[in-house]
């Protein structure tokens, strides 16, 4: 058993940085979806327009209660946008911890080019929430 928990650990020691990002992340994730420390939106509070992120740690709490639907309902963009990236992100990081190697993802052409997309999705998305058309009011939080 000792050679088994020993070999899951491995890639975590070899890891330490990527394996420190997850777990600030994930606990920063678990605090915020609980609702223990509030964190009101700046955008929301000062204009009452509903930013990108808008509901995405209640979000974050309907997922880690396994209510996939309702995850949707609070914040679609930052659950098939920001969360896949920010996993693709930690696994990249991890790679080039682990073999020296940068993911063409994070650095260069690409890295820019995926950056760039996920900006203007993401403006794209804040954007499209905030419409005062009939359809629309669906994507604010």
């Amino acid at each position: 058993m000792s050679g088994l928990l020993r070999a899951a650990a491995s890639p975590l020691r070899r890891a330490p940085r990527t394996t420190r990002l997850a777990a600030g992340a994930g606990a920063l994730g678990l605090v915020l979806s609980t609702g223990v420390i509030p964190l009101p939106c700046p955008l929301l509070f000062l204009t009452g327009l509903d930013c990108p992120f808008c509901g995405g740690s209640r979000m974050i709490g309907a997922l880690l209660h396994g209510d996939l639907a309702l995850a949707a309902d609070l914040n679609f963009f930052a659950l098939v946008v920001v969360l896949p990236v920010a996993v693709l992100f930690l696994i990249a990081s991890a790679r080039q911890e682990i073999g020296g190697v940068p993911s063409p993802w994070l650095v260069g052409r690409r890295g820019r080019w995926a950056g760039n997309a996920v900006l203007a999705a993401a403006v794209l998305w804040g954007v499209a929430r905030n419409l005062p058309l009939p359809g629309f009011e669906v994507l604010r939080a």
